[in-house]
């Protein structure tokens, strides 16, 4: 018994009448993305050790996760200005060769003290460094 070779119709293969979903411009998903292979181990502004600190910064992050970077940019969370920058944020990002990221450097406010220092490029924060003592880029206090 001989067998039947099978056909298979063109509308079978013709996938022209299948939906095809455009994603406009203003759809792109805009939230952070977090790099966490970035972080500097060394320094003055290492990234902490510990599972329990650690862990405390991942749920400080996780709060940012729904929110696009037009709602995280503002006065606590923002870039900073290369003049801004401590002279031992400079010597770091110098000796790690970084110094051509210096308008890049992205500041999370994590309540009082605490910063998280990122390098931000379109949606993705690099995260780079903890400033626990806001020694990144000091604030001046007006009248002391």
């Amino acid at each position: 018994m001989a067998k039947k070779k099978k056909t298979v119709s063109d509308s079978a293969t013709n996938r022209l009448d299948q939906k095809r979903v455009k994603i406009k411009e203003h759809q792109i998903d805009n939230r952070p993305v977090w790099r966490f292979s970035t972080v500097d181990r060394n320094g003055p502004f290492a990234w902490p050790k510990g599972a329990h600190k650690e862990l405390d910064i991942v749920g400080k992050l996780h709060d940012f996760d729904s929110m696009t970077w037009s709602d995280i940019s503002g006065k606590q969370h923002h870039y900073l200005s290369p003049s801004s920058l401590s002279k031992e944020a400079k010597q770091r990002l110098e000796e790690l060769e970084l110094d051509d990221e210096i308008e890049n450097l992205f500041s999370f406010h994590l309540g009082g003290k605490p910063r998280i220092i990122a390098i931000k490029h379109a949606n993705i924060a690099k995260l780079f460094w903890f400033d626990p003592e806001h020694q990144v880029a000091p604030s001046k206090k007006k009248h002391t």
